[in-house]
C-alpha cells in the first residue's frame, strides 16, 4: 500500500485553491507524458502534444484501440477472454502476469475492460482505506456487494482488514446469514442493495452496526440515502467510480468532491442553466491503460458553494444520471433540461404514500409507474408536473400512469430514464 497516498487521503486537507489544483495537474501531466505515454504504442507519438489536442476518447474508442493504448502489451481478445472466463466461472483470481483484468458494463450496457497493475492496486487501496477506514487501531470487517470481484478490490485486504465479497448474481436472501455472521464494520454496496438491507434492518430481519456505509456503482437518491441513514444510524458516504477511475468521493463534511488530487476532470457543459456537464477525464495515475481526454456520458451537477471541509476540489451537488437518460421538454426557446431532482421532488412531495416508482420518457410520452400508491396519487402527480412545466416555460409531455413496476433487465437500477420510442405498455 502507498503510505503517501494513505496519509494524503486520511489526513490531507485537500487543495486550498484552483491555482494549486492547476499547478498540481500540470506537474502530473509533465511526469505522465515523460514516463508513461512513450510506453503506449497509441500515445507514443503524441507525448509532445498539449493535453487538449489528444484524441477525444470514449468507451467504444478506448476498447477499439485497447491493444495499442495499454502499456502492458496485453491483447484485447486475450484480456476479454480472461475477463469473461472469470465472470462465467465466478473465479476472479487469475491474472495476466501480475495485471488484474476486469469487465464492466456500466449503465450503458457496453462492455469495457480495465486493467490494474500491483502498483495501481496498492494506490487504490491506500486511497480507499485512508478515506474510509473507521479506526486504525481496530481490525475491520468489510462486506463488499458487487456483480464481480477483482484483485483490485481484494487489495483492500490485509492483516487488519477482513474482506468478504458478496456476489450480486446469487440470490439476495442467501447472503443474509453470512452477512449477519460477519457483522461488517464497513458495508459497501450499490444504492439499491443498501436500501434492501436497510429495509430488512428496519424490519428486524438483520441487526448490523457498521461504522461506515458506502454507496457505489449507482446514483444514490435522497430518499434511499435517508432510508439507509435511518436504518443504520450513520451517514452514507459515496464513491463515484467508473471503469475509467475513481471520479469523486464524499469528504469529512459529507459532500461529494471531484477526485482532483489524482485526476484532472474537465467539463463538457450540456446545460448552461444548471451547469450540468459530462466529465472529460485525464487520469495521471493509470499507467497500465492510459485514460486521457476521455469523455463519460454521466451528467454531473456542480455545487458552486465552498465546502466546510476547506478543500477547493469541485463540489458535486449530485450525479444526475446518464446523458441519454436526461429528460428534455419542449419550450418556445428550444428543449429545456428537466432534472431528475425536480421529478424526484414532485414525487416525494405527494400527499399520498407509495412504495417505489419509475419514470420513463418514450418519444413525446412520459410513462409513470407508481408502485403500491394510495388512491389519488396519479391526479396529484399530474398536477404537480403540470406546475413544474409552467414554472419552466415548458410543454408537459403526454402522461401515462401504470401500476406496479415495469420489467427491468439491467443490474443497475435507474428510476428515471429515457428509452427509444416503443408501443405503450399495457
Amino acid at each position: 500500500m502507498s503510505l503517501t497516498a494513505f496519509l494524503h487521503s486520511r489526513y490531507g486537507r485537500g487543495f486550498a485553491s484552483r491555482t494549486e489544483i492547476e499547478a498540481h495537474h500540470a506537474a502530473a501531466f509533465r511526469r505522465f507524458r515523460a514516463q508513461v505515454m512513450p510506453r503506449s504504442p497509441f500515445y507514443r507519438g503524441m507525448a509532445e502534444l498539449p493535453l487538449e489536442d489528444l484524441p477525444r476518447m470514449d468507451k467504444a474508442r478506448l476498447m477499439a484501440n485497447f491493444s495499442a493504448i495499454n502499456t502492458c502489451g496485453i491483447d484485447h481478445d486475450t484480456a476479454m477472454r480472461t475477463a469473461i472466463r472469470a465472470e462465467t466461472g465466478r473465479d476472479f483470481r487469475p491474472l495476466i502476469g501480475e495485471v488484474s483484468v476486469g469487465l464492466s458494463t456500466g449503465t450503458s450496457g457496453q462492455r469495457g475492460l480495465f486493467l490494474a497493475t500491483p502498483r495501481e492496486r496498492r494506490l487504490w487501496a491506500a486511497i480507499m482505506l485512508g478515506r474510509y477506514w473507521p479506526e486504525l487501531w481496530r481490525r475491520q470487517r468489510v462486506a463488499f456487494f458487487m456483480r464481480a470481484d477483482n484483485a483490485l478490490y481484494r487489495s483492500l485486504s490485509n492483516a487488519l482488514v477482513r474482506f468478504e465479497f458478496f456476489d450480486l448474481l446469487l440470490p439476495f436472501e442467501e447472503h443474509l446469514s453470512a452477512l449477519a455472521g460477519l457483522n461488517p464494520s464497513v458495508l459497501i454496496a450499490p444504492a439499491r442493495i443498501l436500501a434492501m438491507l436497510a429495509e430488512r434492518q428496519v424490519a428486524g430481519r438483520i441487526s448490523l452496526s457498521p461504522r461506515r456505509v458506502i454507496s457505489v456503482a449507482e446514483t444514490l437518491s435522497p430518499d434511499d440515502a435517508a432510508l439507509i441513514g435511518q436504518a443504520f444510524r450513520i451517514r452514507v458516504d459515496q464513491v463515484y467510480q467508473a471503469t475509467e477511475g475513481v471520479l469523486a468521493m464524499t469528504c469529512r463534511a459529507g459532500n461529494l468532491h471531484l477526485n482532483e488530487r489524482w485526476l484532472r476532470i474537465d467539463r463538457d457543459v450540456i446545460d448552461r442553466a444548471t451547469g450540468a456537464f459530462c466529465p472529460v477525464i485525464h487520469d495521471f495515475t493509470r499507467e497500465s491503460l492510459p485514460i486521457l481526454n476521455h469523455r463519460l456520458d454521466d451528467v454531473l451537477i456542480p455545487d458552486p458553494d465552498p465546502c466546510p471541509c476547506g478543500c477547493a476540489s469541485q463540489r458535486i451537488a449530485r450525479i444526475e444520471g446518464r446523458e441519454d437518460d436526461i429528460l428534455w421538454w419542449a419550450s418556445a426557446a428550444g428543449p429545456r433540461m428537466v432534472t431528475s431532482e425536480a421529478i424526484r421532488t414532485a414525487i416525494a412531495c405527494l400527499p399520498q404514500p407509495l412504495r417505489d416508482y419509475r419514470v420513463i420518457q418514450r418519444g413525446r410520452g412520459l410513462h409513470i409507474w407508481l408502485d403500491d400508491a394510495a388512491p389519488g396519487a396519479d391526479t396529484a402527480l399530474a398536477a404537480s408536473l403540470a406546475g413544474l412545466a409552467r414554472q419552466m416555460g415548458c410543454q408537459l409531455p403526454e402522461l401515462a400512469f401504470h401500476r406496479g413496476l415495469p420489467p427491468e433487465s439491467e443490474a443497475k437500477r435507474r428510476r428515471i430514464r429515457v428509452e427509444p420510442d416503443a408501443p405503450a405498455p399495457r
